[in-house]
């Protein structure tokens, strides 16, 4: 019993000491924002890091309408859409990645409006 007792008790100081080692990493402050409310079929986007370059990519909860988007909206300020059939309301967010893509940050969901026509409504 003491043997086992001697082995926990080693066993968590060993973890400890690792744990007090380990390299710390420091986070860079990274900013990102999104907004689709200042017209429809458009999102518009942007994040800077202290951490240098980053890649950001809108994410679109399109369910219960046919987003269709007409180009790659990667690392554009700019992200354009429409819904042809089922149009609508949807939701949209702003993902930022490091150069290693490891997730930095995201927006919070925010609501966009999809029309039928490929055009920007004010």
């Amino acid at each position: 019993m003491k043997r086992i007792l001697r082995t926990a008790v080693a066993v968590k100081l060993s973890a400890l000491l690792l744990a007090l080692a380990a390299p710390t990493v420091a986070s860079a402050a990274t900013d990102a924002y999104i907004d689709c409310s200042l017209q429809s079929n458009a999102c518009f986007g942007d994040a800077a890091s202290d951490s240098g370059p980053v890649t950001f990519m809108y994410q679109f909860d399109s369910n219960g309408v046919d987003a269709i988007f007409p180009a790659d909206c990667t690392n554009q300020t700019f992200c354009t859409f429409y819904c042809r059939r089922y149009p609508g309301p949807m939701l949209a967010r702003l993902l930022v990645y490091d150069a290693s893509f490891n997730l930095l940050t995201t927006t919070e969901w925010v609501p966009a409006v999809c029309t039928q026509e490929d055009i920007l409504l004010p």
